[in-house]
């Protein structure tokens, strides 16, 4: 790669087409691209809807691929006014300028201080990475953060490769690399490639037809000619559907991608959770200060805005999954980012189902919180929200029953947590004269230990239903990998939390609340730790295990230091007898 990056300044008049295709006739110097006018709507629409075909061989709108490389590269959805379809198609249009202008983020200050990039800028011109001669300035930087052992790589070094990724990304797409349009014919793996690539393989007059095709695409785009376009855009489709028809997306997979896409209801929708965790606990707590906790009625103002707005949420959470599951052809369950979707749906899930029982807000309105938390969890940079192919291993219909069962039991889990936690803060209130807090700890006590029960038996299950797969995958029930281990060690520790409630010493609402939301630890890593900590069979790492970061010890004693505080307050005050009777009557509005 470094050697090709050497040679591209000498190269930039090819860039447009590369060496197999005939260059453009030359033009006057074109003036700067404006944002959001390369393409008008309609040209826009018809141009997002073409295939391509990803690296992984996945084939996807072209709408798909200019999100994923502008939010790759540039680390933004839309940058310095330009929507992605049309910034994405601009670089490959207007190659020469973008080479000069400020497109690759670069964020780390130990990576800015290196490159020199100048106070309050966020983004490097790529033509600032070769020195006078042409040379590529982080070449031997990367080399030596190649060699470097992953965990003895410092954080400088992580930076500068995931840097060289994006700068690495950029340059494919202004050389065509990455817009693979086009089919090879009679191809048994049915391989698409770029036009420069796939032309070699092509004899008159079909290689004189694929190079009309792409001409027209790119150099209307270059001009702003949208009739030539739209020719380019008829000729790239009939290509498609005469030669790459049996890889071809269907309609209804195409129009889901595209709709999400347009909408981001993953990202959207966390407000509208917010919302319903705002007021649901302004109606749990304001039925507990002036009503004594009775049970709501569903006509109830308050308390039925809120559910009105958590079950919308919950609609639009759910929606939003069909439509990935369409548009990937498979249950989304296959990597980090999806399985966090997932786990935020049973978590909603799990608070519509409790809160039909509870009728006080609280299960829906943390089970709404903890919907918004993972999902903007599954927004940061660590997970990939891109669909790819399933690994072979994962291509199996236990992917459908094991991982969603499991899963599932992460999102009970941690609405058992936050039901703890609520009882936690309740006994901040404990002293005399106070039956409603009460009875409000004993009645989330209860609520608690269903939560928790339907958690575990989900946990089991899905264990289990794993050591079946794995004998069919890799021959054997149980091998103490990773994952396995922590499976088992999360099913005992919340074994050990269910039965303190069958143990006459331990059984006590503080108790059960202080464990069943410490516990969550272990969840947290059978599920994060695993996955990107540890190696195993079942880990999204790779290679070595990477260190663990200091905001999971600040959080470790973050919880620590509530449950002692929470404790404190249950060891120095007391309740001062048992509450009054008949106090379960509903609330009327």
């Amino acid at each position: 790669m470094n050697s090709v990056r050497n040679v591209f300044l000498l190269a930039a008049a090819l860039l447009l087409l590369g060496a197999a295709v005939p260059a453009p006739a030359q033009h006057e110097p074109l003036p700067a691209p404006v944002p959001d006018r390369l393409l008008p709507d309609d040209v826009r629409q018809q141009i997002s809807r073409l295939i391509v075909q990803d690296f992984q061989g996945r084939m996807k709108p072209l709408d798909t691929l200019a999100r994923e490389m502008v939010m790759k590269v540039t680390k933004h959805t839309r940058f310095e006014g330009w929507r992605p379809l049309d910034l994405y198609l601009s670089w490959l249009a207007d190659p020469e300028y973008w080479w000069h202008q400020p497109v690759v983020a670069v964020r780390n200050q130990g990576l800015r201080d290196m490159l020199a990039v100048p106070a309050g800028q966020t983004h490097l011109a790529p033509i600032g990475l070769y020195d006078e001669s042409g040379q590529y300035r982080l070449a031997d930087l990367v080399d030596e953060a190649m060699r470097t052992p992953d965990r003895s790589r410092t954080k400088v070094q992580r930076k500068l490769l995931s840097f060289d990724e994006r700068f690495n990304l950029f340059y494919m797409t202004i050389r065509g690399s990455t817009l693979r349009l086009y089919p090879v014919p009679d191809d048994p793996n049915h391989t698409w490639l770029a036009a420069r690539e796939v032309l070699d393989r092509l004899e008159p007059p079909l290689k004189d037809r694929y190079q009309q095709a792409y001409l027209n695409l790119m150099e209307g785009l270059r001009q702003r000619d949208m009739s030539r376009v739209r020719l380019g855009i008829d000729a790239t489709r009939a290509i498609q559907q005469e030669f790459g028809a049996a890889v071809l997306p269907s309609s209804t997979a195409l129009n889901a991608e595209l709709f999400l896409n347009r909408t981001s209801p993953f990202v959207r929708v966390m407000m509208v959770y917010l919302l319903a965790f705002v007021i649901l606990m302004t109606a749990f707590f304001w039925n507990l200060a002036r009503h004594k906790g009775r049970p709501y009625r569903w006509s109830h103002p308050l308390y039925l805005l809120g559910n009105l707005v958590f079950w919308a949420a919950l609609a639009i959470h759910l929606g939003a999954f069909v439509l990935r599951w369409i548009a990937a052809g498979r249950a989304p369950l296959s990597n980090g980012y999806e399985s966090l979707l997932f786990i935020s749906l049973a978590v909603g899930l799990a608070g519509f189902i409790f809160e039909f029982g509870h009728r006080r807000g609280a299960a829906a309105g943390l089970a709404a919180l903890l919907t918004a938390t993972i999902l903007g969890v599954s927004m940061m940079s660590t997970f990939d929200p891109a669909i790819g192919p399933l690994v072979p291993v994962l291509d199996s219909y236990w992917l459908n029953i094991h991982v969603t069962v499991i899963t599932a039991s992460y999102g009970f889990l941690g609405l058992a947590a936050l039901l703890g936690a609520l009882v936690l803060i309740l006994h901040f209130r404990k002293g005399p004269g106070r039956p409603a807090v009460f009875e409000a700890v004993q009645r989330l006590d209860k609520l608690n230990a269903n939560v928790v029960l339907a958690g575990l038996a989900l946990l089991s299950v899905g264990t289990l239903l794993g050591g079946v797969w794995a004998n069919e995958s890799w021959g054997r029930y149980w091998g103490w990998d990773s994952k396995e281990t922590w499976s088992l060690v999360t099913i005992v520790v919340y074994a050990i939390v269910l039965h303190f409630r069958w143990v006459p010493g331990l059984k006590d609402p503080w108790l059960f609340a202080a464990t069943s939301f410490a516990a969550v630890a272990s969840v947290v890593m059978t599920y994060f730790g695993v996955n990107y900590f540890l190696s195993g069979l079942h880990s999204y790492a790779a290679g070595e295990a990477a260190t663990v970061p200091a905001w999971v010890k600040i959080g470790a004693l973050l919880m620590l230091l509530f449950i002692l505080v929470s404790w404190w307050f249950e060891r120095s005050r007391s309740w001062d007898g048992a509450p009054p009777s008949g106090s379960d009557r509903e609330l009327k509005t």
